[in-house]
């Protein structure tokens, strides 16, 4: 199975942090477009923990909490896919 990661992407640790609209991917996970919130909770995947990444429509979120979070990203395109 080829990779979901290619030259496109970047480390995490680089992505903005400004609620800047981006996509975030684990090769075993998938690929979300997600901005990063710094007020987000999510008590039941990771209780006591705040601040992580989110869907625009706040269905998902997504934590690097243990490690656990997306490990790449990269900007959407002009049309807000890739």
């Amino acid at each position: 199975m080829a990779s979901i990661i290619d030259e496109t992407y970047a480390t995490i640790g680089t992505a903005p942090r400004d609620g800047t609209l981006i996509i975030v991917a684990d090769e075993e996970v998938g690929a979300f477009p997600m901005r990063w919130n710094y007020k987000a909770e999510n008590d039941f995947f990771a209780p006591g923990i705040t601040g992580m990444w989110e869907t625009p429509d706040k269905s998902m979120t997504w934590t690097e909490h243990d490690g656990f979070g997306p490990r790449y990203w990269k900007p959407l395109d002009a049309r807000g896919a890739n």
